[in-house]
């Protein structure tokens, strides 16, 4: 069973070069939060502990895979941009979503939409993101969340998602030192830059009062064009500046006080067989105790002509 939205691309979905990897996360991700409470029962905002604590369906994994025959960039004002979701639960505490999207002439055929959607699907025609959420609830404020299972929601309509599966194994890999999956041993380090943000109440928050999540992307991106900056890689900067989303991989940890700083590390590497690919390693540590509440991984692919 799917769930299908569709999105009238304005201003408030894109920036200058189209829709962008941030704005997409946010509005993909908000269409994840309606299949989730459709699925569970009512709205998310409503969840409690059985002690009555709030719970949030928080993001601890976001996979992205962009083709090269359509990058994000090809969707721009006034595009229809369709979005099909199919959700897997794992117990009460966690839910996968698999996501593709694409123009809706190209997602007019139910099943090859189903089997670009299935687990274990390769070589997908269409963009395509797998998210993780966890029910947390706060304990120290932002600092500290908790698994905390939500005792009103039903979990019964969606198909669970098998234990050896579920995308916290890949979070716990990278956490031990094991990467993220997406760079492999043929990327070499080019430099690294560090930047420290502070972070924006007003601009960076969620109705929960969190961080949000698609909101690290952002931070991510700032971190990675300062760094090409600094770098000065031997590439054109017109070149650089038109990189575009192949496939990125995020694990979460954690989230950050309202009032904290974050540090944001970027190693930039190159494929010595590929002069079109950037590869990204990140991290994102906290001021407030040097916690990492983020690691990112990614490529990026500039156009062979400028």
């Amino acid at each position: 069973m799917s769930d299908v939205y569709e999105l009238t691309l304005g201003l408030p979905h894109t920036n200058h070069r189209g829709l962008s990897e941030p704005l997409l996360l946010m509005y993909a991700g908000h269409f994840q939060w309606m299949s989730i409470a459709d699925a569970t029962g009512g709205p998310l905002s409503r969840l409690r502990t059985a002690s009555g604590g709030e719970v949030y369906a928080a993001f601890y994994y976001i996979e992205e895979r962009i083709p090269a025959t359509t990058p994000l960039e090809s969707f721009g004002l006034d595009d229809v941009v369709r979005f099909v979701i199919t959700l897997r639960s794992f117990k009460n505490i966690a839910v996968e979503g698999r996501v593709v999207f694409d123009r809706p002439a190209r997602l007019s055929d139910p099943a090859a939409v189903e089997a670009a959607l299935a687990p274990g699907a390769t070589d997908v025609p269409h963009p395509f993101i797998r998210f993780g959420n966890i029910f947390v609830t706060p304990v120290k404020g932002n600092s500290l969340l908790r698994v905390a299972p939500p005792a009103s929601a039903d979990f019964s309509r969606l198909p669970p998602l098998p234990n050896d599966d579920n995308p916290y194994h890949l979070t716990r890999a990278a956490a031990a030192g094991r990467g993220l999956g997406v760079l492999d041993h043929r990327w070499s380090p080019a430099g690294s830059f560090e930047h420290r943000y502070q972070i924006d109440v007003e601009r960076d928050t969620n109705g929960a009062g969190l961080v949000y999540f698609a909101n690290y992307a952002h931070f991510m991106e700032t971190a990675e064009r300062l760094a090409l900056m600094e770098l000065a890689l031997p590439i054109p900067t017109d070149l650089l500046g038109r990189r575009s989303l192949s496939h990125r991989r995020i694990a979460y940890y954690g989230n950050a006080d309202v009032s904290d700083t974050i540090d944001v590390r970027v190693t930039v590497l190159r494929d010595p067989a590929s002069t079109q690919s950037l590869g990204f390693r990140y991290a994102i540590e906290r001021h407030e105790d040097g916690q990492t509440i983020c690691l990112s991984e990614a490529v990026k692919v500039m156009p062979l002509q400028h």
